[in-house]
Parts: C-alpha cells; structure tokens; sequence
C-alpha cells in the first residue's frame, strides 16, 4: 500500500475540467501515466484549488456552464499559486482568433477536438516540461 501511495505522489498531477463526462473519461483513460483529478465545471475546479491543491497541468474546456474558459484562466493566473501552473484550452472551435484570445490570456496551448490521443500527449509532455 505504502509503495502505491508513493508511486500516486510521484506521478505528475493533471487537472482535467470539462463538462462534458465523456471527455473526463476519455482523458482518464488516454493519460494513463498521471494522475488526473477530474472536475466537471470551473466551480468544482475553483473549490478544489482554493482548498491548497496545485496541479502540474491544468486541461480545461473552453465552454462549460457557470464559470467558462476565459473567466476561470484570469482567476487561476491572478492566483499567487497557481499563476505558473501551465494551461491547455480544449475546444472544438478552430480559429486563430479564439485561439490567440486565450494564448494572450495565459493559455500555454489550445487543442483542437477531437485530437489524436499519441499528439495530444505530446503536447501534454511538453506543457509539463515548459510549465
């Protein structure tokens, strides 16, 4: 059990905020060698970084009910903890407008769905590294 827990707190931490359940799932099951903390809107998400929790990525859909995308980037970047915590906006919109709008915001990515799992973690490992 101890060995578990040990290997749980070495696994880098990934904080997955969609509404939609599918994509939760389908995230759990593609980032397989981290630990995914799953939220299914920008309240539940606030609520668990607010309680002292820092994740090592932060993959957020950019339309969800409540606290949208862009709302909840600037509270996470106006947070003393959490400002250097990297940020991939998922959307299904492809434009270069809304994706530099978030870019500008702070987003270190913005990735197309549906995306292809081997390039989506890529671009994973290398907002981890650059994070």
């Amino acid at each position: 059990m101890v060995i578990l827990q040990l290997y749980i707190s070495m696994k880098k931490r990934v904080l997955v905020i969609d509404d939609d359940a599918t994509i939760r799932f389908l995230l759990q099951n593609i980032l397989l060698d981290y630990e995914v903390i799953s939220k299914e809107d920008g309240y539940e998400a606030l609520t668990w970084l607010n309680s002292g929790n820092v994740p090592d990525l932060i993959l957020l859909d950019m339309e969800m009910p409540n606290i949208n995308g862009r709302v909840l980037i600037r509270r996470i970047k106006s947070s003393y903890k959490h400002r250097q915590v990297p940020i991939m906006v998922m959307s299904g919109t492809d434009s270069n407008l809304i994706k530099n709008s978030f870019l500008k915001l702070g987003a270190s990515d913005y990735v197309i769905k549906p995306f292809a799992d081997l390039d989506f973690l890529e671009r994973v490992k290398k907002a981890l590294i650059v994070g």
